[in-house]
Formats: C-alpha cells, sequence, structure tokens
C-alpha cells in the first residue's frame, strides 16, 4: 500500500484527499446555504461597497501570509495539491451550466432552490470562486518573496488570473444592460434593465436610418391538403432563388425573372420600393414524372401583402419564404449629457463606445422586416472590464515570457500550474 493511500487524513503533509475534502466541502456549503434561501439570486454590493469589501480582502489576504507564510496549510493552498481539486469543483459548475439553460424560469422546485438556473450569483459559485482567489492570491505572494527574474512568467500568469477572476466577482453588481427601442427621427434616452426597472441613460440616441441586407429568399413544396411543408427522408428541402435553374423534388425550375423588391400589378408584379415590398420571382416549373409545364409568379409576402405561391398540381404548390437577413444596421446620432455630439453606424458584433457604455444592434421590428422604422439596442456599461482586460494582457505577456525564456527548471510542482 502506498504511503498516499496509508497515510492518515489531516497528516500533514496535506495532499490531493485534502485538497478534494476541502472543494466538495465548500460546494456543499454552498449548496446548502442556496437551499436554506429558497434558491435566492446573489448579487455582490454595488460600488463603492464591492471595492471595499476587495480591499479588505486583500489586506486580510496580504497580512495572513505575511504573518503565517511558514505555516503547513498556508504552504498548502499555494501548491498544486490544493489548487487541481478546486479547478475541478469550479469546472464541474462550468459543466453545470452548460447542461443547466441559464437566465430561465425553472421549471421543477429542485432547480429553483439549488439555483441551478443562475449559477454564477449563487453560494457555491461565490465560495468556490473565492477559494480560488485565496489559492491563487497565496501562490502569487509566495513568488513574490523574494522576487526575481526567472518567477516573472509565473508571477503575470497567475496574477493575471487572480485579476480576472477578483474583477469579475466584485464588478458584477456594477454591470449594468440596458435595452432600448429606438424609432427612427425619434430622440431616446429611457431604456429597461432585464428586470423591466426603467434606466435613464446619460445621453439621447437618435435613429436617422435602419438598413437590412438580406439573402435572396428560398422556395419550397407544400402539401395543399395540410397546408404543412413537404418532408423528404423526414425533414423539408429549401432550395436559394441565387441560380436560374433548381432542381426541388421531382421538378426542375427555371427562373424567368427575380424582382429583389416588388408589388403586384394585375396579374404580374413589378419592382416597387413602396413600405412592405417583397421579393418576387416568375418561374417556369417542370414535373419530371410527366413533362407537365407550369408557368407563373411567386411572392414572399410582407406585413402589408400576403404570399403568393404557384399550384403545380392538385397535391402540390411551390412557395416563397421571407428573405432571412443577411446583416442588419442602424444609423444613429448620439448625443451625451457633457454636449458631444457623435454619428455613428453599428452592426451586429460592431458596437460603438462612448463614455464607458458599448452599444450593440440586438434586434428589429421582424415583421416589417427591411421597413422597419425600429431598432432595438443593447446598452452594456461594465466599469471593472478594463481590469479584466489588464488581467487577460498579464496572462498573455506571462505566456510569451515563458515561451520565450522556456520552463523553470523545477518545473513548478510545488506550486498552482
Amino acid at each position: 500500500m502506498s504511503k498516499e493511500i496509508s497515510r492518515k487524513t489531516w497528516a500533514n503533509p496535506w495532499s490531493y484527499r485534502e485538497g478534494s475534502i476541502v472543494t466538495a466541502a465548500i460546494l456543499l456549503l454552498g449548496f446548502a446555504l442556496q437551499a436554506a434561501g429558497g434558491g435566492i439570486v446573489l448579487r455582490v454590493a454595488a460600488f463603492p461597497w464591492n471595492l471595499i469589501a476587495g480591499l479588505i480582502f486583500l489586506a486580510l489576504l496580504i497580512s495572513a501570509f505575511m504573518l503565517w507564510q511558514k505555516h503547513p496549510v498556508i504552504k498548502w493552498l499555494g501548491g498544486i495539491k490544493a489548487a487541481l481539486p478546486a479547478i475541478l469543483g469550479f469546472t464541474f459548475l462550468v459543466l453545470l451550466m452548460g447542461f443547466v439553460k441559464q437566465d430561465v424560469e425553472p421549471k421543477s422546485t429542485l432547480v429553483r432552490t439549488l439555483g441551478l438556473t443562475h449559477l454564477v450569483k449563487t453560494w457555491p459559485f461565490i465560495l468556490i470562486n473565492l477559494y480560488l482567489m485565496i489559492l491563487l492570491g497565496v501562490v502569487t505572494l509566495r513568488r513574490l518573496t523574494p522576487f526575481n527574474f526567472k518567477n516573472a512568467g509565473f508571477f503575470l500568469n497567475h496574477f493575471g488570473l487572480f485579476l480576472v477572476l477578483f474583477s469579475t466577482a466584485l464588478g458584477n453588481s456594477d454591470m449594468q444592460q440596458v435595452t432600448l427601442n429606438c424609432y427612427e427621427n425619434e430622440n431616446e434616452h429611457n431604456g429597461l434593465e432585464a428586470s423591466g426597472k426603467p434606466t435613464e441613460l446619460p445621453f439621447e440616441i437618435k435613429l436617422l436610418n435602419f438598413n437590412i441586407d438580406e439573402f435572396r429568399p428560398q422556395v419550397t413544396l407544400i402539401d395543399n391538403q395540410s397546408g404543412q411543408i413537404v418532408e423528404q427522408k423526414g425533414k423539408g428541402q429549401y432550395e436559394m432563388l441565387d441560380r436560374n435553374a433548381i432542381d426541388l423534388y421531382n421538378y426542375h425550375l427555371e427562373v424567368e425573372q427575380f424582382l429583389e423588391t416588388s408589388g403586384k400589378v394585375g396579374e404580374a408584379y413589378v419592382t416597387s420600393n413602396e413600405p412592405g415590398s417583397a421579393p418576387s420571382a416568375k418561374v417556369k416549373v417542370t414535373s419530371k414524372n410527366d413533362g407537365t409545364v407550369t408557368s407563373g409568379w411567386i411572392y414572399s409576402g410582407s406585413y402589408v401583402n400576403h404570399p403568393e405561391a404557384l399550384k403545380l398540381s392538385d397535391q402540390y404548390s411551390l412557395v416563397m419564404l421571407p428573405a432571412e437577413p443577411r446583416k442588419f444596421s442602424s444609423e444613429l446620432s448620439i448625443q451625451t449629457n457633457t454636449g458631444k455630439q457623435v454619428t455613428t453606424t453599428i452592426e451586429v458584433n460592431q458596437p460603438f463606445h462612448i463614455d464607458g457604455w458599448s452599444v450593440y444592434q440586438l434586434s428589429y421590428n421582424t415583421e416589417m422586416g427591411r421597413w422597419s422604422n425600429l431598432s432595438v439596442l443593447e446598452l452594456v456599461r461594465d466599469p471593472w472590464l478594463p481590469v479584466v482586460y489588464f488581467g487577460i494582457f498579464l496572462m498573455m505577456g506571462g505566456a510569451a515570457f515563458l515561451f520565450i525564456t522556456g520552463k523553470p527548471k523545477n518545473g513548478g510542482n510545488e506550486h498552482v500550474a
């Protein structure tokens, strides 16, 4: 029997066994507190109380290390045998977030009681995060006394990660996410938080223009009796009208004319840019079974006009589906309370940043489509984000340093990896 197995639990030096017990105890305590509170959503106090709490935590951590750095427990906290089980415990919660959908109304009493639908705001997550910060803080302080060039890469990696955990834990309550509905040529400065609470913004936004670029629409077959899309091998077949000839089930389609925006005049469609205009196409459809040829127009329809299908037989009709957006953007005029005025255009994943706020393109009136006069924006303010970025920058610097200088001779076996 190995020394690890025969060794008594809690006998020095502590090992992975004690690390696993401590991590499991923290998680169990967290879930017990969460259950006792009925699944309450926890939030750290906002500025300045979160900053004060963070400074007190740092003062206590540094004081404890300076007073008892030679103590076996402090040495163990700065080693891999405490860190690895803690990382696994944190990973367990992250995986749990992947299996349980977050920020939704829980469907069962157990899920609600344990807070599984908002894990980042629960006792288990907060406690394991605090434990990880203690471990990172101890191991970082150990490399600072004494500090030398060989420790630089290790210090940058671990202190950077500490900053990321520290700032995200404290900054969560200071982050604001506001949804703003902007209508063309109207000034808006009152948004809604996720909770539904109205929020006045420190600037006004005016929607100058909303634009949508669309893909060519798709066509498919529907069953005339049921009105359902015809399926083959368990799924429907869709073809995009981006070419002149298309094979769809047992039919061959030839696109004779395609109009991106159109309106009906008599029995045909003509180009039109009136609100509610939609794509249309004149097609010639040949049945591969009996050679029957059918010609006519199909129209995708809009919030103003009904769609138009082309009947191919007593059983099937050809329909055009509404065009899907390729990208959509908003041209905005922003006037801040300080007198600054800017004009900018934002798209999905291309936000605009002003006075600590990020303005994102979120949605629009999907019923009106390209004719929407509404742009839904999401505005995010996260004052702790620069600290997070600085921590990531330090981690990247530490990785580059270790890549250039090579692995330390001792391999860092006694410290957090």
